[in-house]
């Protein structure tokens, strides 16, 4: 990391000064059209996040965009589409599947062209998401120059965080290219109350956690055109080091306390995230367009972490040090050939192949607080995916108030995975998705209907294959168990249908209902079970489940100045295998509500709010187990003023109202019954940016 800080700033100038080269140039804008009009068009409904929408409310994080989104829920970062998690909403960074493990918080606004919501499968993209797909685009090229900057400051519990961000845009006839880079420092601290009812006696936890993590990224881009022919590379390079350290200071109110009351932690890790795309485009002739993209990924973590427990007078007991690593590498293919006489009907048909590897190992090495070593455990695996998929699809407007598109897919995977205190374990499943999606746009009206009818499916993540194990340092129980993957998993299938009813007004205003259901067999679920008399998860396929819902999603223009919009969704599920009531899958949320206001006051000032709320809800994810999540409110509030010069200023706070959620873990099996409630705070900040022309 420290080497990329000087490599940047002696580039900076360099780039700057080639702004200052172009200022005879004439500039040509042309405008594409809006998000709300791309979303009208689409087949699949795709809803698209524009540029203006992403940079609108300061976001730090792509988390923090796609939480205003029609139906999607935050929960512990991971991100929710229909309410479900558990890699059931699948990620794309340029229509590739991201790395195992990605979290939309590894990526800043600042590096994104827009983000692409599809909440139904299509054929020529894969249908690994059985709740839709997230395509997140990186920065493209610009219709005109463009040198800005980005200063900003953000103050939260922990203190103040700067962040620094570059823009260019260079735009050609022939070539062009664009550069974002950013350089960020964030401080966060968490702060939680953990209570602990078990047989053995009632405990009280103060647990404070913090954090501070560098960030150097680069999105650049460079494209060559002529006359039938484009060819592109897109470059993504993400280095990030942070430091964590906490301490828990546990109170037992009757009973015996845990074995470490007093302890605390510190680790470091850093993280490598590295992508290169090579896409092009070829016109072999009038009515053919052959697309293609070859892309490669590497993304490492290095952890060192280390645990110290106390007893209650702060009298060292016993020492835990864990060396880890974690490696991610692939290599992709695709591309399709698309035949198409008229903008009637078209035909395509592709390809889409991966070779991924996974590497894990961890070291871990147990003391007591003399530093006399009590044992190790040495744990290395790998596993390696390849997955092929060839597709078809056609295209077709019988009518100009009818669009059909027909696809089918047919998606191969083959996973093997090894280790060193294991056998080799392989594994392999074939997937035929038939797809359907039609859009009647209903005659003399604003209003069209969609329906869709797909098959989709979750493929195991190929850290939930490896057998290693994750071990908690204190307190192993029911409710906070060790953890491990399991090579034998099987890929989840769903049949869905979605449907929809949508009215355009005039301007962006439109008002959207919509419903949803899916078929899933071979849920994977958590399973618990002892292993001597320590407590072990592992993921396992538990049979059959079903989930459904509805989402209401209006934009309206109250006035020339002021907008308004609202989203609404409901889901529910139910997973066979488990007795009710509350049979839901654990990570659903059963309600996301939106509502949010944006005020224009002059040609230079606006304001605005966004108000989201996430439902509470017990779900029973076994015969012996529930879990319980608090109703989450979050107040996000932003203001901009251009200050001349080009010169914009933004002010955001995020979570005003400081909200506390509550996760709560309960477990009976009629003998033993043990509840783990957490309540979280020190989630509001506050941000000032300032945008500078260069």
């Amino acid at each position: 990391m420290p080497r990329v800080y000087p490599t940047l700033c002696l580039s900076l100038p360099l780039l700057i000064g080639a702004a200052h080269a172009a200022d005879d140039i004439a500039r040509v804008e042309v405008k594409a059209a809006g998000a709300q009009q791309q979303r009208r068009d689409d087949g699949a409904g795709r809803i698209v996040v524009g540029r203006d929408e992403l940079v609108r409310y300061g976001d730090v994080s792509v988390a923090d965009v796609l939480r205003r989104q029609p139906g999607i829920a935050i929960n512990g970062g991971q991100v929710q589409l229909r309410g479900l998690g558990g890699g059931r909403t699948q990620f794309l960074i340029d229509g590739t599947p991201a790395p195992p493990g990605f979290l939309p918080d590894s990526l800043a606004p600042e590096l994104i062209e827009r983000i692409e919501i599809l909440k139904s499968a299509s054929a020529d993209s894969s249908t690994q998401g059985i709740a839709g797909s997230i395509n997140i685009v990186l920065r493209k090229a610009a219709p005109r120059w463009r040198t800005s900057a980005t200063v900003a400051a953000e103050r939260s519990a922990a203190g103040w965080s700067p962040t620094a961000t570059l823009d260019l845009a260079r735009p050609g006839d022939t070539w062009s290219g664009t550069l974002a880079a950013q350089l960020a420092r964030t401080r966060r601290a968490l702060h939680d109350t953990v209570t602990e009812e078990a047989p053995d006696g009632e405990r009280i936890t103060a647990e404070r956690n913090a954090a501070v993590t560098e960030r150097a990224a680069l999105t650049p881009r460079m494209t060559w055109k002529s006359t039938d022919t484009t060819l592109a590379w897109q470059g993504l390079l993400d280095l990030l080091r942070s430091e964590n350290g906490g301490s828990a200071r546990e109170i037992t109110l009757w009973g015996d306390p845990s074995a470490y009351p007093h302890n605390g932690y510190a680790s470091n890790a850093r993280t490598t995230q590295a992508r290169s795309d090579v896409t092009g485009t070829h016109r072999p002739g009038e009515d053919v367009r052959l697309e293609w993209k070859l892309n490669v990924a590497h993304n490492r973590r290095r952890s060192d972490y280390r645990f110290i427990g106390s007893d209650a007078g702060d009298t060292p007991l016993w020492q835990r040090r864990v060396l880890s690593t974690a490696g991610d590498d692939n290599a992709g293919s695709s591309g399709k050939l698309r035949f198409g006489g008229t903008p009637h009907h078209a035909l395509s048909a592709g390809w889409d192949g991966t070779v991924a590897r996974r590497a894990e190992t961890r070291l871990q090495q147990d003391a007591d607080a003399a530093g006399a070593p009590l044992g190790d455990r040495d744990q290395r695996y790998a596993a390696r995916v390849r997955r092929l998929a060839l597709y078809a699809q056609d295209e077709w407007s019988p009518v100009p108030a009818l669009d059909l598109y027909l696809g089918l897919r047919w998606e191969g995977l083959r996973t093997t995975t090894a280790g060193r205190t294991m056998e080799r374990v392989a594994s392999q499943a074939a997937v035929w998705s038939p797809v359907g999606h039609l859009l009647w746009r209903i005659p003399d009206s604003r209003d069209q209907m969609r329906v869709a009818l797909t098959r989709s499916y979750k493929a195991p993540e190929t850290r939930d294959l490896m057998p290693r194990r994750y071990t908690v340092n204190n307190a192993n129980g029911p409710t906070n168990p060790d953890a491990q993957g399991n090579p034998a998993l099987r890929p989840e299938l769903a049949w869905g249908i979605d449907a929809a009813y949508e009215r355009y007004f005039a301007g962006n205003a439109m008002l959207s209902v919509s419903a949803y259901g899916r078929r899933i067999a071979d849920v994977i679920l958590q399973q618990l079970f002892r292993d001597g008399s320590q407590w072990v998860t592992m993921p396992g396929n538990g049979g059959r489940a079903s989930t459904r819902g509805v989402e209401l999603d209006g934009r309206f223009n109250l006035s020339k100045q002021a907008s308004a919009r609202f989203t609404l969704a409901r889901n529910w599920s139910d997973v066979k295998a488990v007795a009710g009531p509350g049979n839901r899958l654990g990570e659903q949320t059963p309600l996301v509500a939106n509502a949010g206001l944006d005020y224009r006051f002059g040609s230079g000032t606006t304001a605005g709010f966004n108000w989201n709320v996430q439902g509470a809800g017990t779900a029973r994810t076994s015969a012996t187990q529930w879990r319980e999540r608090g109703t989450l409110r979050q107040l996000t509030a932003y203001a901009s003023w251009q200050a001349g010069h080009g010169v914009t200023l933004r002010l955001t706070g995020t979570d005003l109202l400081n909200a506390t959620p509550y996760d709560v873990l309960r477990f009976d099996d009629g003998a033993t019954a043990v509840r783990r409630a957490t309540v979280t705070s020190g989630g509001r900040t506050l941000r000032l940016a300032a945008e500078v022309p260069l």
